[in-house]
């Protein structure tokens, strides 16, 4: 009798165990999707989950995350397939962290009009909460395989589409397991493809653990074909580009919410045209001008690349508890973009004119004195 008590007591038991693990992706599904609609500014949901107990995982398929405010045709954040699970080498050294891996995520930066109040956001939080609260502990290794990152300005005259595709993305060591002495712990490094078939490459050091993380990046995008880039140039800029490439380089570190560094510039084969002038003229005039700076910009070619380039500093803050630090860092580093793109061409449209480089790097010092100075006071 005991023993025929014994075996219902562990049949019971086995049905209860089976039909958790069949109710189990539902309830994650559930709590997945109460996150991602609690998350302010943001409304989201997933389509499917996966449960891998075997080796302590789950998967997320068809997270979508949309902006309140933002355009629906164009989520922050579409990703196909996610892959959370526990990282078992760090276990064995007795760290409870995870590891989380995106297969052809997609995000979309729709600018909003560059003023203090579209920088901000109401809840001061960002979408990196996502993560903290799908993964119940911290996150030590992150990788993203087929990434498509897009810059959207609809606002501009014509409008922008700047992206990064191909991206592949692999950050170690969040958690600092290894190297805790390390200030700089955490290696990342990022390759892909963006507009104008051109080639990103990034490697960058940090602190993730901190609230704003202490970063040095290293970033370079070259062989980008210049004439892909034309709406970009006129809805930013004076010119029009009839041929020509780029190669742009950037340092920039981050520490105590501070950004100091640089882009710089590089043009090869480059021809332009003043297109603000140009639409106003026509006919003889119009070719003449044309040839002119078409001269111009060949005998810049013929000059070593040290002398003709422009250096743009990248300084600000990003610390402002009133603002997202990360739109902020991006909205810097696009303004950076933009200005060294454009100084770098009216440089060229002028053979390196390093008088007005000089007074203009002069003045950005200035700039950045007085900044630092009324910080001071």
């Amino acid at each position: 009798m005991f023993r025929r008590k014994a075996y219902i007591i562990a049949a019971v038991l086995v049905i209860l165990l089976i039909g958790f693990r069949i109710a189990l992706p539902y309830i994650v599904k559930r709590y997945v999707n109460k996150t991602l609609n609690e998350l302010p500014g943001y409304n989201g949901h997933v389509d499917d989950i996966d449960i891998h107990l075997y080796r302590g995982a789950y998967t997320i398929k068809g997270l979508v995350l949309i902006e309140e405010k933002g355009n629906p045709t164009y989520p922050f954040l579409k990703i196909p397939r996610t892959d959370l699970s526990v990282e078992w080498k760090s276990l064995f050294k007795g760290k409870l962290v995870g590891e989380v891996e995106m297969e052809a995520p997609r995000m979309n930066i729709v600018a909003a009009p560059a003023t203090k109040e579209a920088i901000q956001q109401t809840s001061q939080e960002d979408w990196t909460r996502v993560l903290k609260d799908l993964m119940p502990i911290t996150i030590n290794r992150f990788v993203v395989n087929n990434g498509y990152l897009a810059y959207l300005d609809f606002g501009a005259k014509p409008d922008v589409n700047l992206h990064i595709e191909d991206m592949h993305l692999l950050a170690l060591n969040l958690a600092n397991v290894e190297n805790e002495r390390q200030a700089l712990p955490s290696p990342v490094t990022i390759t892909g493809r963006s507009v104008g078939g051109g080639k990103l490459k990034a490697d960058m050091k940090g602190n993730f653990l901190k609230k704003i993380p202490d970063m040095d990046i290293k970033m370079q995008l070259t062989q980008v074909n210049l004439t892909s880039l034309n709406d970009i140039i006129k809805a930013y800029g004076k010119f029009d580009v009839e041929r020509g490439r780029l190669d742009m380089y950037s340092e920039v570190k981050v520490t105590d919410g501070q950004l100091d560094g640089y882009m710089k510039p590089f043009f090869e084969e480059l021809k332009i045209l003043d297109w603000e002038k140009d639409k106003k003229e026509d006919g003889i005039l119009h070719a003449a001008k044309e040839a002119v700076i078409g001269l111009v910009a060949e005998a810049a070619e013929n000059q070593k690349r040290d002398q003709i380039a422009t250096q743009v500093p990248i300084t600000g803050s990003i610390n402002d508890p009133k603002t997202n630090s990360w739109k902020t860092f991006l909205h810097i580093l696009r303004h950076a973009f933009i200005k060294a793109f454009n100084k770098g061409i009216e440089n060229e449209a002028g053979g390196g004119n390093k008088e007005k480089e000089k007074e203009e790097d002069k003045k950005d010092k200035q700039d950045k004195k007085n900044k630092d100075d009324r910080k001071k006071d």
